[in-house]
């Protein structure tokens, strides 16, 4: 039929936790969830990536190290030093 527009259904799992509080959020900017994850989608689209800049976890890099210096038999890092670190490299990417 010319004009009519079907709508398909999403369906995604989420903690509860990260529900409620993205419902608040959204609620307070004056939207609900579901228009929220249409902006996304929308714009994802126009974009031809995700809309904004993906981060990854700030202490991977230094876990990482600590890894490769535990299988060659080095010592990993102490805590503080992880800690110094981790500030660093959070200060780096200015989060």
């Amino acid at each position: 039929m010319k004009g009519v527009i079907y709508m398909a259904n999403l369906q995604i799992r989420v903690d509860d936790t990260l529900k409620a509080e993205a419902d608040r959020l959204f609620a307070s900017i004056g939207i609900d969830t579901s228009s929220a994850v249409r902006i996304f989608l929308k714009q994802s689209v126009l974009r031809g990536a995700i809309p904004f800049e993906l981060r990854g976890d700030p202490y991977l890099p230094y876990l990482q190290e600590a890894d490769a210096r535990a299988r060659a038999g080095e010592p990993c890092f102490s805590e503080q030093e992880f800690r110094d670190k981790a500030e660093a490299y959070l200060r780096d990417i200015q989060v």
